[in-house]
C-alpha cells in the first residue's frame, strides 16, 4: 500500500479485520441481532457449561459464514484484482468513498431500510433457537446471512477488497471479521456463566454506550474518508 496512513493495516492486517468485525458488532443492525442471540443463550441454558458453549458456536457460525463467503470471493477476485488497474490503487481511489459512506451510515445521517436476510431471520430464527445448543450454531448462520447495509458496506467495502490484495492470507480475514461480530455474544455468554446480574449489566452498558462510540467512529471514518477523497482529488490535479 502507498499511503503511509495506512501502515498499520499493512503490518498488522489481521488484527485490521477482527477490528473491523468489532466494530461492525456495534453498528444498529448487527447490534439488535447480537443482543436477540443474547436473549436466546440466556433464556435457553441453565448450566454456565451450555450458555458458553452456545455463545462459542454462534461466534463460531458467524465466523464460518463470512470465511465461507469470504472465501468464494477470493476464488473469483484475485484474477479481477490482478487484471483491474483500478483495483490495484484501491486505497488511493476507493477506499475514501468508501469510508465516507460508511461515516455517514454510522452517524445515521442515511437510514438505508434494505436488508438481506431477513426472511431467513423470520422463517429459521425461532425454529433454531428450539434446537438448544446445537441451534446456536446455526443461529450465528442465519444471522451472518441476514446483511444490512451497514454490514455490506463493512464487510465488501473494507475488508473484501484489502483481503483480495492480501495474498493468501486474505483468506482469513473473513473469519477473523466474522469471530469479531459474534465476540459480543461470547463475552455475554462467559459472564453469564459467572453471574447473571453482571451479565445483564454488560448488556446494558452496551446498548448504553453503543450510540457514543459509533458516532466517535463514525465521524472518524467519515473525516479520514474526506482526507483520502480530498488528496487524491488533489494529487491529480497537481496540488499536492
Amino acid at each position: 500500500m502507498d499511503l503511509s496512513a495506512l501502515t498499520a493495516v499493512r503490518e498488522f492486517p489481521l488484527l485490521y479485520a477482527f477490528a473491523i468485525g468489532l466494530v461492525t458488532a456495534i453498528g444498529p443492525c448487527p447490534l439488535s441481532a447480537n443482543v436477540t442471540a443474547i436473549a436466546y443463550v440466556s433464556s435457553k441454558f441453565l448450566s454456565s457449561r451450555d450458555t458458553v458453549l452456545a455463545g462459542t458456536l454462534y461466534t463460531l457460525g458467524r465466523a464460518a459464514t463470512y470465511g465461507s463467503i469470504g472465501l468464494l470471493i477470493y476464488a473469483f477476485g484475485s484474477a479481477v484484482m490482478d487484471s483491474a488497474p483500478v483495483l490495484q490503487d484501491y486505497e488511493k481511489i476507493i477506499l475514501g468513498p468508501i469510508l465516507i459512506l460508511v461515516g455517514v451510515v454510522m452517524l445515521e445521517l442515511v437510514k438505508p431500510n434494505i436488508s438481506v436476510g431477513d426472511s431467513l431471520k423470520a422463517k429459521y430464527g425461532l425454529e433454531l433457537s428450539k434446537r438448544g445448543v446445537a441451534g446456536s450454531f446455526f443461529l450465528g448462520v442465519i444471522f451472518a446471512l441476514a446483511f444490512c447495509p451497514y454490514t455490506a458496506v463493512m464487510f465488501f467495502g473494507l475488508l473484501v477488497p484489502l483481503a483480495l490484495e492480501s495474498s493468501y492470507v486474505g483468506v482469513s480475514y473473513p473469519l477473523l471479521f466474522g469471530i469479531g461480530t459474534g465476540l459480543p455474544v461470547l463475552i455475554f455468554a462467559i459472564l453469564l456463566g459467572v453471574s447473571a446480574t453482571f451479565a445483564r449489566a454488560y448488556v446494558a452498558r452496551i446498548v448504553k454506550v453503543e450510540p457514543y462510540v459509533r458516532k466517535v467512529l463514525g465521524a472518524g471514518f467519515l473525516l479520514y474518508g474526506l482526507y483520502l477523497t480530498i488528496t487524491y482529488l488533489l494529487s491529480i490535479a497537481g496540488l499536492s
